[in-house]
């Protein structure tokens, strides 16, 4: 008999190829700017370039860094791993967050004035 209180599996919205590559060359430090610099980018698109440029922010920031070499080694290395789970999300069609982070990286703000 089958269970019907669990939910069944929704289906996905087929993200399209281009946008897969924008949201994969957002977690590549500098062409993570190509797609930033897109003004016709998808809600898919968008939420992987902030966390791409957020990595490269990082990435820059242990770059400055990389005379302590522990800060270098241990940011560097967390910045790769984080790159490589975003870019699996993207290529089976997810989004991607990291706790608390993403939540406050991905805050609409108001414009500047």
């Amino acid at each position: 008999m089958p269970n019907h209180s669990e939910p069944s599996p929704q289906p996905q919205t087929e993200i399209p190829e281009e946008d897969k590559l924008l949201a994969v060359l957002a977690y590549v430090p500098v062409l993570c700017l190509i797609p930033f610099v897109r003004t016709d980018r998808s809600p898919f698109v968008t939420g992987h370039i902030r966390l791409g440029i957020l990595l490269f922010v990082a990435e820059v920031f242990a770059l400055i860094l990389r005379y302590l070499p522990a800060v270098w080694d241990v940011v560097i290395f967390i910045c790769v791993i984080i790159a490589l789970v975003g870019i699996v999300h993207v290529v089976r069609g997810q989004t991607f967050s990291l706790p608390f982070v993403s939540e406050w990286f991905g805050r609409e703000r108001e414009p500047l004035k």
